[in-house]
């Protein structure tokens, strides 16, 4: 599809460069391969195909074809001036070897200039004689139009396309409804098109009437599909490629139809009754009318035929890129020069340079880069030594999501008090709810996006009549906004309110961009504050809501969540007087990519709600009875307290403080000012990574300035959002506790010495693994591959329908992430390291084929790790394999703060000494 798999060349070659890659990484990766080279066989004298592929994995260069190439022959004199541009040739070697060969030319320089003309024409010859392989692809009608010399039909069908189908999900943007939605994508859109009043292109004026016809006789999207076929004339075994070629010439579109197909509840607003299969018919019959009047146009007759279009000559191009390729490795590698007299010898060579192409050899250094990154982390978790956290104190427990942005905060927050005791589970905490908030238009389901949720949950006020004028209020703002943005959107009335009020408009957008942090005080002291809540989340009946949800949860149902959070997590007895359930999301103002910083466990919502709801749970007296029945009594004296971090500023909130019993408001107290202090440690440490934070000033200047980057209308890097992300580590946070990751791990809790069978840890691998490996990949492909895989940059992206981006008006419905998210990521596939024996692993791999094709296959590395010894074994084709560490001691640094001060780049593991604490650094109060 015309989209990158790895990095570039000219990237490895700068990790090369830069140490980021080492020699013994491509020996190794090299040596490993199950695939390529024998050791031994040679393919030229002296040279085997293992010494070929190192050397042409550390001789990295642009390879030179067309134009260029001739260019550099004839411009630079590339066959002349060897010496200068490859300063690695054994010059003396080639120079004897032309002495012998061409020793009636005068001159040593002439000599050796006829031996490398002599070397580039062997080499000619042999690429010349090698088959050209092309491939069997479906080709469109529009490719056969553009190669005879006709308009690009996609041009005339995508602005079209995108207009309908924007008009069709939209989920209340667009000023004026598309009529007839409900009858669906194809029949809505057919309908308004027969109209006069919709169709202004010629090529849908003059399709009118077939149109109108196929609507009066109601077809259907299969028979519309194979209408448009045969009026392409595509033949019955190009059908299938054709489809996916047509479907795929609009990026985007057809993948937001088929997800909200298969997911009408995760539509913004309103479920829409959408079909992948009606999107393929609108798109094709567009094309077949489009294609049909561009046809009758460019052979001047309405009853032209498609065996009318001139066929395209087919011109045979000579690969001289490979000879270019050939002929600097054949001077580089330590090949004796009288070897090219052989022509065997030359298309051998040939054969080996060809076979060991670009993406192969980009593979291999991946492999390379992946394997520093993965060294390095094992070694340091085969050195750190266990950490348990202190007892007594203001210790108290907290459990986080997997997240690794919260990687940094339990890090600090474990070293700024030892006594803490941090636990990771994915952030849904078990909950899957379709969740709805005092105030909104519909609920939304949080949890993994491969869980479709089954019950619902929302809050009601205390006070209801406190509740009616909020609502009353935010009512009155919501239609004056919604009045300001749709005059401004039309001709008459958005000239008169420019004129009026146009100045009034610019003073806010200045103060958004220019004062941030000012700005959004006076907007949030000028907006109405929620009234206080309840949760509603315990079902006394089989009450069900129109969606056909159960309205909230049993006592069985809740015992059974908190009994397996609990249990996954390890903690089953030594609770502490206070235990904090810490959600967390992202918020800032401009924004079109939010969804992407918040939460991976709950379908990219903010998991606030889901926290507030385990809290509530676990603190239920039937609950508590319930647990202990089942081996965990929590004491009376534990209290669950739901909070929300945002990732964004780092604010932090706790939920229900009123219910907090009395005895325990100290302690509670106590934990936020331990939170607040490790969220203002975690905002220097984030601050490192943006070129425009202050350099110096602490952690309570970092805060600010994260702070006014959430609210700030022209950043366009409120937060980087899980960049970095390249490892999860599944076991007992004594093994990592203490130990810097940079903010690069999921961390998530697992206690295998309470799962001898390994049913816990497999509970925990089918929540960790499609979320963590989902997020990893979504980062890797948008850092390879930008614009085919991410989404370029969000600069000129605009939000379409409520549900997806555009550059400008009209352009593919961007998928992936924009590059301001990924700028700072190492696309490394996600490093699982397991606290299991590889045994229990094999087992739950083969009891599970969707996790076993997500490892077999390669999209995570996985490594077991012994829960005694910590020994490890790496996942590969043929199984587990022992691993051998190549540094068993690791870095000791006084505390987290001086090590990575100053430093923007991605920074190894360390041991943060024990009693090391990094100064209380916090700002303003608890939010």
């Amino acid at each position: 599809y015309g989209t990158e798999p790895f990095q570039t060349e000219d990237q490895f070659a700068a990790h090369l460069a830069s140490g980021r890659i080492l020699d013994r990484d491509l020996d190794a990766v090299v040596s490993a391969d199950w695939s390529a080279a024998v050791p031994g066989r040679e393919i030229v004298p002296g040279l085997d195909e293992l010494a070929f592929r190192r050397g042409r994995l550390r001789f990295l260069f642009p390879i030179l074809s067309g134009p260029r190439l001739a260019w550099e022959k004839t411009e630079t004199l590339l066959l002349e001036q060897f010496d200068r541009r490859l300063p690695s040739l054994r010059v003396a070697s080639l120079a004897a070897h032309a002495d012998r060969e061409f020793a009636h030319l005068p001159g040593r320089s002439a000599r050796v200039a006829a031996f490398l003309s002599f070397l580039w024409e062997c080499f000619e010859r042999a690429a010349a004689r090698r088959p050209v392989r092309v491939p069997d692809r479906a080709v469109r009608r529009r490719d056969q139009l553009i190669r005879a010399g006709g308009r690009d039909v996609d041009r005339m069908v995508h602005p079209v396309l995108i207009h309908w189908v924007s008009a069709f999900v939209d989920q209340g943007i667009a000023l004026w409804p598309l009529p007839d939605r409900d009858a669906g994508l194809l029949r809505a859109v057919r309908r308004a098109l027969s109209k006069r009043a919709f169709g202004t292109a010629r090529w849908l004026t003059d399709a009118r009437a077939e149109l109108a016809a196929q609507d009066a006789s109601d077809w259907d999207a299969i028979r519309t599909i194979e209408w448009a076929l045969d009026a392409l004339g595509v033949p019955d075994h190009q059908r299938s490629g054709v489809l996916q070629a047509t479907t795929l010439s609009l990026r985007g579109f057809a993948g937001m139809v088929h997800q909200l197909e298969l997911r009408p509840d995760r539509a913004p607003v309103r479920a829409v009754p959408a079909r992948l299969v009606e999107h393929v018919a609108l798109h094709l019959l567009l094309e077949a009318l489009a294609s049909r009047h561009e046809l009758a146009r460019f052979c001047g007759r309405s009853d032209a035929g498609w065996a009318d279009l001139p066929a395209a000559a087919s011109v045979p191009q000579a690969d001289d890129g490979l000879v270019y390729e050939c002929f600097l490795l054949a001077q580089e590698l330590d090949v004796a020069p009288d070897t090219w007299a052989d022509a065997r010898h030359v298309a051998a060579f040939v054969d080996a340079v060809a076979g060991f192409d670009a993406i192969i050899r980009r593979r291999f250094l991946h492999r390379a880069y992946e394997r520093r990154f993965r060294v390095q982390v094992l070694d340091a978790l085969a050195a750190q030594p266990q950490a348990e956290p202190e007892v007594g104190g203001d210790g108290f427990q907290a459990l986080f999501c997997i997240d690794e942005r919260e990687c940094s905060t339990r890090r600090l927050l474990e070293e700024s008090r030892p006594s803490v005791e941090t636990f990771g589970v994915a952030g849904f905490f078990g909950v899957a709810m379709s969740w709805q908030a005092i105030g909104a238009a519909r609920s939304r389901p949080l949890c993994p996006v491969q869980i479709v949720p089954r019950h619902f949950v929302t809050e009601r006020a205390l006070c209801e009549d406190e509740r009616n004028a909020w609502l009353r209020a935010r009512r009155r703002i919501g239609k004056t906004a919604h009045t300001w943005r749709a005059g401004h959107r039309s001709a008459a009335r958005g000239g008169v309110l420019s004129t009026l009020f146009g100045l009034a408009g610019v003073v806010p957008m200045v103060g958004r961009c220019l004062f941030p942090r000012v700005s959004e005080r006076i907007a949030h002291h000028v907006e109405p504050a929620p009234p206080p809540t309840r949760l509603v989340f315990e079902r006394v009946d089989d009450a069900r809501t129109e969606a056909g949800l159960h309205q909230g949860f049993t006592v069985q149902e809740m015992t059974d969540i908190v009994e397996g959070v609990l249990r996954s997590i390890g903690l089953t007895s030594r609770f502490r007087d206070v235990v904090l359930v810490v959600g967390h999301g992202s918020a800032s103002l401009n924004n079109p990519h939010e969804s992407a910083h918040d939460c991976g466990a709950t379908g990219g919502g903010r998991g606030g709600p889901n926290a507030r709801v385990f809290a509530a749970m676990a603190n239920h007296p039937g609950v508590r009875t319930a647990l202990a029945a089942r081996g965990i009594p929590v004491p009376d004296a534990t209290w669950f307290v739901g909070c929300y971090h945002n990732t964004c500023d780092d604010a932090f909130v706790c939920y229900d403080e009123d219910l907090i019993p009395a005895e325990r408001v100290a302690r509670v107290e106590e934990a936020k000012v331990a939170m607040r202090d490790a969220c203002a440690q975690d905002a220097q440490e984030r601050c490192r990574r943006f070129e425009s934070a202050p350099e110096r000033g602490g952690a309570r200047r970092a805060l600010a300035h994260v702070e006014g980057r959430a609210v700030d209308l022209a950043q366009p890097r409120p937060e980087y959002g899980h960049a970095t992300n390249a490892a999860a580590i599944v076991g007992r946070r004594a093994w990592t506790r203490g130990l810097f990751l940079d903010r690069r791990a999921f961390l998530v809790s697992y206690d295998p010495t309470q799962d001898a069978e390994g049913h816990v840890l497999e509970r925990i691998l089918g929540a960790v693994v499609p979320v963590g490996a989902g997020i990893n990949l979504e980062y890797y492909f948008s850092f390879v591959d930008p614009t085919g895989y991410g989404c370029g940059t969000k600069l000129p992206h605009n939000i379409t329908g409520l549900v997806g981006v555009m550059d400008g008006h009209q352009s593919d419905l961007r998928t992936g992430l924009p590059w301001q998210m990924v700028e700072i990521h190492e696309p490394v596939r996600l490093l699982t390291v397991v606290e299991a024996r590889p045994e229990v692993l094999e087992g739950i791999l083969a009891r599970n084929p969707d996790m076993d094709r997500f490892v077999r296959n390669g999209w995570v590395q996985l490594v077991a790790a012994c829960p005694t010894s910590h020994r490890m074994w790496e996942f590969g084709p043929d199984g587990f394999h022992a691993y051998e560490p190549e540094c068993r001691t690791i870095p000791e640094v006084r505390g987290s703060v001086p090590f990575f001060a100053g430093e923007r780049r991605h920074l190894g593991c360390v041991r943060i000494a024990a009693g090391a604490r990094p100064a209380a650094a916090s700002a303003g109060g608890v939010r």
